[in-house]
């Protein structure tokens, strides 16, 4: 039996990052400020804080796109096509969770702390693999945005001096450093200075009750460019050069895709996401 065009699973958080997403070269860098995290913080703790928490927070729809290539034979890789805001956001969030948590004298075998270690780092040969993250992204900010999470897996009670101390190559490290800055800052003052125990509580709630409806695309690699576009219409007007963009690799060969993909890649880190230089 053929597959739908559009195939929706719901799926919790812990679901979610039990694979790996990719933020394909050709898609914008990260673009939430501080003010959208802030906002995105306020609706999760309003719903942890109600008495019906356990009826979930959703989050919205993502799209995304089987790349068929299996890490260890069994982790599912996934292009974003649409989502990629909220997901690599949720990363930073289960980053600073994981790291106050540790800070606060968590035990590295307890099993909620085992669960957020295996949504952030995939396991292959019975352990977490550092370079296995559940999100990659591939624009101006990737080197910065690996440094937290590598940080994080190797030294988690020190990320905050970390990012205090990292040196920023452009706006786009800036804002991914505020971001998780500000997530960390956040997550403290509402839950630790609590009670620092409820840090892990808060994850269980994260993992479980944050859900998403994760639609699956079945279709050709250089559709979904097209269907980038469609989505992006709906909502705030696509620039020219993104409209450039969707035509060329809507109408390239598949052959072609993975090629010039990565060159309109290096176009974006060339030129700082200012590609009309």
């Amino acid at each position: 039996m053929a597959k739908e065009l559009l195939d929706p699973h719901l799926w919790n958080l812990e679901t979610l990052f039990k694979c790996v997403y990719n933020i394909p070269v050709y898609q914008r860098p990260y673009s939430w400020d501080k003010e959208q995290v802030n906002v995105l913080i306020k609706d999760i703790f309003k719903n942890y804080e109600n008495v019906n928490k356990n009826e979930g927070y959703y989050t919205g729809n993502i799209i995304i796109y089987d790349k068929d290539s299996k890490i260890d034979g069994h982790i599912t890789s996934y292009d974003i096509i649409d989502g990629q805001q909220r997901i690599t956001t949720f990363s930073l969030i289960l980053l600073a969770t994981y790291s106050l948590a540790m800070i606060n004298g968590a035990s590295e075998t307890d099993t909620t702390i085992l669960k957020i270690k295996e949504a952030l780092w995939k396991i292959v040969n019975r352990k977490n693999q550092k370079e296995i993250r559940a999100v990659t992204l591939n624009s101006i900010e990737k080197t910065c945005y690996e440094s937290i999470y590598n940080q994080c897996f190797e030294e988690p009670t020190n990320i905050l001096e970390y990012c205090n101390k990292y040196e920023c190559s452009s706006k786009f490290d800036e804002r991914i450093i505020a971001n998780f800055s500000e997530i960390y800052k956040q997550l403290n003052e509402r839950i630790v200075k609590k009670t620092p125990s409820e840090i892990l509580d808060f994850a269980d709630y994260l993992l479980i009750y944050i859900k998403f409806i994760a639609i699956e695309a079945n279709c050709k690699q250089q559709e979904v460019f097209t269907m980038f576009e469609s989505i992006n219409s709906k909502g705030k007007q696509l620039e020219v050069i993104d409209l450039i963009k969707t035509y060329i690799f809507s109408k390239m060969d598949e052959e072609c895709y993975e090629k010039y993909s990565e060159k309109w890649g290096k176009l974006i880190n060339k030129t700082n996401d200012n590609l009309y230089d």
